[in-house]
Parts: structure tokens; C-alpha cells; sequence
């Protein structure tokens, strides 16, 4: 008996001992995690040999300098998958991304100081696993048509035309872009033979502020309703409150210019114009006159596209077209669609029909064809925000946020009636599908 009472005891010491070390190696863990990457530390003569040795592989996005403002600013991690990569023939741009947290193409822009005072970008600082970057369709805020007198006379700001969920979620959002349908001014006289003509007061641009809007397309048929003075007013009130605008100007060259903006390490570019009006009333931008930029022809259009891709990591395109008040395409808008993709889009969206439209997936990549209305008019209407998901590692995802229009209010829907808008939107689409969640995947 006493034996086994010993063989007991000796168990029960050796059982408390284990669970004495795991709980030390648990604490160890906890207060002094491993780092995701140990930062490599190479003597002089170590360093000097790898670059050495990557200069001679002759790449021709490397050269001395800029290798070597590279590792003082990153670290010397760069090196030794770097010159393995070149070494056996598997070198990618991607790999500056993984391991210094910003692409070849923003490195380089920082490299030659690209970014500073420079008024076409913007640099958001910070790494996470994932942005958001969410578009809604046509706004307006004139004072003379239907949504504004409901905003005043709720007394509620931006909560009295969208609910405060779909409000959270935009200003939630890393960035969030809407076309703006309508002239910010209190000058100009309508524009002759046009049905609609819409004008808000500039000091209507803070509710842009209060709905966490980051960029606004004007390339659109009703941004010059009011003439050529209302549509200056327009691009000074939009600057003057520090909301970055595309697809109109001053001349041309404003018009067709790109945004920026550097988030996560990548830089995206945001291009925009229209070919969204029968008569063309709205006047086009030449090189001395004010105007939006025009996509009749959507040959210019494509170049622009082309040519922010060859100083981009990803190019939005975004398009006013289509037939007003229908879910169907028409046939130009699948041709161009993409055509823009060709030409080195990432994505592009639609808006102008007043109605949701489909989507198309292209290559990998996704057409959005029309967002409808966002605040528009009194009509009962469904509509949405679309969001792109740029993942850290470049690939990407896309969501669908179902929402109606209706007693001049925008609203999120839940349950049977967000499934009944999914349902519907891939009855729109030509092949993408809408899951049960909002995400919208490619179905084959």
C-alpha cells in the first residue's frame, strides 16, 4: 500500500510539474510574442555583396540608388529575397509590397518626393489587413428639386435622408466615392431645352462632410445646368471644402486629370467622364474652355485609363452612361466596359439610369454597370453601396450593401428584403452572383 501510495505521489508531482511549465512557456508567449518578421541585420561587407550581386542581374526596375534609399528607409530584409527572387528567374513587383508595405510603383514615387504638395493625391497612412473602398450612385442636394426641402424640414442633417446605419457604414468605410449630380452655386441661369435643372446653395457641400464622402465624380448631365458660372462655382466650392473631385474642369486637361490615392502601400487611380445625355447639351472641355470630360468616342477615355495604369497599382473607372430608368444594358455599355478593362482597369462603375443594373465579371474583374439613385428623388427605388475589398496582398472582393430610396429617405435593408435584392440583382447581371451575405462572386 505504501508503495503505491508513493508511485501516487511521485504521479501527481510529475502532473503538477507539467502544468506548471506549460503555464510558464503560456505566459512566456503571451508576454513576449514572436515578431512576424525578425528584422535582418547585415554587416557592412554582407550588404555591399548583395547588392553587388542584384546591380549585375540587370533588372530594369533597380538601380544603385534607388536600392540603396530602399534598404536606408526599409531595412536590409529587402536583400536576400530580393537577389533569390532574380536568382532564380522568379522576381515579381509584388515582392516590394510584402515586405516593405508599399508597392514598386509608390516606392519609387517616394523615392523622387511625388506626393508632396502635390493637390491630385491623397496619402492615407497606416497598414491593415484590408481596405474598403465603397462607390454609391447619383446624388443631389439642389435646392430646387425633391430631397432638400425634406432634409431642412426634418431638422435632422444627413439623418433626415439617410438612415444613421447607412450613414455609419459610409463615413465607416476607408474611402468612400458618390457621383455629385447637380451645380453648387447661387449664380447662373438654367440651361436652355433641358426637362431638369438642378442647383444647390454651396453651403449644402457639409453635408458631404457629414456623410464621409472622400471623392466625387461630376462627369455627368446635369453638373452644368446652370452655365459656365454656376459650374466654376461648383469646382471652387468642392475644392474650397477639400472633397477631390474628377471627370470636369476648368479645360481638358483638368477634366481627363486623375485622383489619387495611396492607402495600404498600393496607389489608385480614379478616372471619370460620361456619355450619358441624347442631345449633349453639357458642354465637353476643350483645352480653353470649362466643361466635363466625354466618353462618346471612348477611345480618349481608354487612353486616360492606359495611361494612369502605367503610373498605378490599380485604375477605378468610373462612367456615367446607360438607359435612364431601366435594369437593362445596353449594348455599347458591355462593349466599352470592356474595352476599359483592356485597357487596364481594375474596375468600373456605372451610374445614370436611376435603376440598379447588373454586374459582369471580365477578366477577373468587375463591371458594375449601374448604381441607381442614392438620394435622389420621392420615388421608391432600390439601391446600395457597392465596396471593394483590396486585400493586403492585392487580391480582392466585392460586397453589396442592399438599401431603398423611398419617402425621400435612404435606408439599409435586413433580412427577406435584402435577400429579395440579391435575388434580383443577379437576375440583373450576366454573370455575377449575389450570395445570401452581399458578397458578390463570378458564377460559372
Amino acid at each position: 500500500m505504501k508503495k503505491k501510495k508513493k508511485l501516487k505521489l511521485r504521479y501527481d508531482r510529475i502532473v503538477l510539474f507539467i502544468l506548471v511549465l506549460i503555464s510558464i512557456i503560456g505566459l512566456t508567449i503571451y508576454f513576449f510574442p514572436k515578431k512576424d518578421k525578425k528584422e535582418v541585420k547585415l554587416n557592412g561587407e554582407e550588404k555591399k555583396n548583395y547588392i553587388e550581386m542584384i546591380l549585375k542581374k540587370e533588372n530594369s526596375d533597380i538601380d544603385e540608388s534607388f536600392l540603396n534609399w530602399v534598404v536606408s528607409n526599409y531595412g536590409d530584409n529587402i536583400l536576400k529575397p530580393l537577389y533569390t527572387s532574380l536568382e532564380k528567374g522568379k522576381y515579381d513587383r509584388s515582392l516590394w509590397h510584402e515586405i516593405t508595405g508599399n508597392s514598386y510603383i509608390v516606392l519609387q514615387d517616394l523615392y523622387q518626393d511625388n506626393y508632396k504638395n502635390n493637390p491630385d493625391v491623397t496619402v492615407i497612412k497606416g497598414k491593415k489587413d484590408n481596405v474598403t473602398i465603397s462607390f454609391a450612385g447619383d446624388i443631389s442636394l439642389a435646392d430646387n428639386w425633391e430631397i432638400m426641402p425634406y432634409y431642412k424640414s426634418r431638422n435632422k442633417g444627413v439623418y433626415g435622408i439617410l438612415s444613421e446605419e447607412i450613414v455609419k457604414y459610409m463615413i465607416g468605410t476607408d474611402l468612400m466615392i458618390i457621383n455629385s449630380e447637380f451645380a453648387f452655386s447661387n449664380r447662373g441661369t438654367p440651361t436652355p431645352n433641358k426637362t431638369y435643372t438642378f442647383r444647390a446653395n454651396p453651403d449644402n457641400v457639409s453635408i458631404y462632410k457629414e456623410m464621409g464622402i472622400d471623392l466625387v465624380t461630376l462627369a455627368n448631365n446635369h453638373v452644368y445646368d446652370y452655365g459656365e458660372l454656376a459650374f466654376l462655382d461648383t469646382l471652387y466650392t468642392l475644392d474650397k471644402a477639400g472633397i477631390p473631385r474628377i471627370g470636369a474642369g476648368a479645360d481638358i486637361a483638368e477634366a481627363k486629370k486623375p485622383y489619387y490615392f495611396i492607402i495600404n502601400g498600393y496607389k489608385i487611380a480614379f478616372v471619370n467622364a460620361s456619355r450619358a445625355e441624347k442631345y449633349r447639351l453639357t458642354p465637353e472641355a476643350t483645352a480653353t474652355s470649362p466643361g466635363i470630360f466625354r466618353a462618346y468616342d471612348p477611345n480618349p477615355f481608354a487612353e486616360e485609363i492606359k495611361k494612369a495604369k502605367e503610373s498605378s497599382d490599380f485604375v477605378i473607372a468610373l462612367i456615367h452612361w446607360g438607359k435612364e430608368d431601366t435594369h437593362e444594358l445596353e449594348e455599347v455599355q458591355k462593349e466599352t466596359g470592356k474595352l476599359y478593362i483592356d485597357s487596364g482597369a481594375d474596375m468600373v462603375v456605372g451610374t445614370h439610369a436611376h435603376y440598379l443594373q447588373g454586374v459582369e465579371f471580365y477578366k477577373n474583374k468587375l463591371i458594375a454597370y449601374n448604381l441607381g439613385d442614392f438620394i435622389f428623388s420621392h420615388g421608391r427605388e432600390e439601391s446600395g453601396i457597392l465596396t471593394w475589398v483590396l486585400n493586403f496582398d492585392g487580391s480582392s472582393e466585392y460586397q453589396f450593401i442592399p438599401a431603398l430610396q423611398d419617402d425621400f429617405k435612404t435606408v439599409m435593408l435586413h433580412g427577406e428584403d435584402a435577400l429579395e435584392l440579391y435575388r434580383l440583382m443577379t437576375s440583373w447581371s450576366i454573370n455575377g452572383k449575389f450570395l445570401s451575405d452581399g458578397k458578390i462572386i463570378e458564377e460559372t
